[in-house]
């Protein structure tokens, strides 16, 4: 897909930037808990759903 908007001299530097974006976003919602938060939400709505039947 970057083929098609950028020469090929701006694509390794552009998928690096994404990479490091990437990184950088998977790091913050690690330090923040948020992968943990979501974890503990569907865990408790399967407890919830199980003890409902």
């Amino acid at each position: 897909m970057l083929g098609l908007f950028l020469p090929a001299r701006y694509r390794l530097p552009v998928l690096a930037a994404l990479l490091v974006l990437l990184v950088a976003g998977v790091g913050c919602g690690l330090n923040s808990g948020a992968f943990e938060q979501n974890n503990r939400e569907a865990l408790r709505l399967a407890r919830e759903a199980a003890a409902a039947r």
